[in-house]
C-alpha cells in the first residue's frame, strides 16, 4: 500500500462518524478534502524527505484562511524526525499544521501525530527532542 493509498483510507475512516467530507481527491502528491462549512484540508504526502520550504509556504496560506488546514503525511524515518526538529520554530507558528509520521507495516502503532503549534505551547522546550524521539519510538521506523 502506498502512502497516498494509506492517507486516503485514513482520511475516510477518520470521517466515518462525523461525515464532514463532501469530496476527496488525490492529485499532485496530495489528498485534497473539501468539508462541510467551506472547510478544506490538504494532506501533503512525502514518500521521501519532507520539503520544509513547501510546508512553510502552505502554512502561511493556512494562517491566512481559518477554513484551511495543512496535514503533512510522511514515513516515520529518523531523517523526517530530524527535519521536524531542525524546523520546529518555523512549524510551531502555524496553528493548523499537523504532522503524521506513518509506517503502514508497523506491528505496533502505525502512526503518531503532532501539531507543533499546540505542542510548543504545552511542552518544555528543553525536552522537545527527547519527547519527539519518544513519540517516534512508538511506531516502528519505516525501512521501505
Amino acid at each position: 500500500m502506498s502512502l497516498t493509498e494509506w492517507t486516503t483510507t485514513f482520511v475516510k475512516h477518520k470521517d466515518m462518524m462525523k461525515q464532514q467530507i463532501l469530496s476527496l481527491e488525490e492529485k499532485h502528491g496530495a489528498v485534497h478534502a473539501v468539508m462541510k462549512g467551506d472547510k478544506k484540508q490538504d494532506y501533503f504526502i512525502f514518500e521521501k524527505a519532507v520539503d520544509m520550504k513547501y510546508i512553510e509556504d502552505a502554512g502561511k496560506k493556512s494562517d491566512a484562511d481559518p477554513n484551511y488546514s495543512i496535514n503533512v503525511v510522511c514515513y516515520n524515518t529518523s531523517e523526517n524526525l530530524k527535519l521536524l526538529v531542525q524546523h520546529w520554530k518555523e512549524c510551531a507558528v502555524h496553528t493548523r499544521l499537523l504532522f503524521y509520521f506513518v509506517n503502514p507495516k508497523s506491528s505496533t502503532d502505525v502512526k503518531w501525530t503532532i501539531n507543533p503549534w499546540l505542542h510548543n505551547r504545552i511542552s518544555d522546550p528543553a525536552s522537545l527532542e527527547t519527547g519527539l524521539k519518544s513519540m517516534f519510538s512508538m511506531v516502528e521506523e519505516w525501512k521501505g
